[in-house]
């Protein structure tokens, strides 16, 4: 008879032990992937992308370099909104600094590119930031183009605040599935120029 109870108690507690176990891997019975998948429609939300000149390497860093510069101006302003509505409101009175800030990133790069900025709603197909997934669909989005704008873009979500909670850790994220590219790793990588041509050239001819 004791030795039933026992064997009874031991069945008891590790049941106990793998229920427990589930309710914290799994709370409040949700499939794993449920938190990795965090709906956001296209009504909720405001996104951000930047779209390089080309493919080719300096133009890819110089996209991440005006991204780094407009996310630091952008989050002081943005990161106390409380609604899509004051986040619009924010966005649209800093068109011109923010457009200014990119053009003067590019012109630090030793680029003539024309960048334009434009607010307001755009077609875009699938893309995932970090564990999130947007659903193609159309979206309200600050959109910033350099030059043809033929190149990959970077983008992510302004509101809500996702790119700014932390900008190191946000830029950190990878984005359709490409590795990310750090704050300040294109700035890092930039190649020093004079009167808009790298000095690499210079010394190339000179000897």
């Amino acid at each position: 008879m004791l030795e039933f109870v026992n064997k009874s108690i031991i069945k008891l507690i590790v049941c106990l032990v793998l229920c427990f176990s589930f309710l914290v891997i799994n709370p409040c019975g949700r499939s794993a992937n449920s938190a990795e998948t965090e709906a956001y429609d296209s009504t909720s939300l405001i996104r951000f992308h930047v779209i390089a000149n080309s493919d080719n390497e300096q133009d890819q860093l110089l996209k991440y370099a005006v991204r780094d510069e407009v996310l630091k101006a952008a989050s002081p302003n943005l990161a106390e909104s409380q609604s899509l509505a004051e986040s619009r409101e924010i966005l649209l009175s800093m068109e011109d600094q923010l457009l200014e800030i990119s053009r003067r990133v590019v012109k630090e790069w030793g680029k003539t590119y024309p960048v334009t900025l434009e607010y307001g709603v755009f077609a875009f197909p699938t893309k995932s930031y970090g564990n999130i997934v947007l659903p193609a669909g159309d979206y309200e989005a600050v959109e910033i183009k350099i030059g043809n704008a033929e190149g990959a873009n970077w983008w992510c979500v302004l509101f809500p605040p996702l790119c700014f909670v932390n900008v190191e850790e946000s830029t950190s994220l990878p984005v359709d599935g490409k590795p990310a590219v750090p704050l300040n790793t294109a700035a890092k990588q930039k190649k020093p120029t004079y009167q808009g041509k790298e000095i690499g050239f210079f010394l190339e001819r000179f000897f």
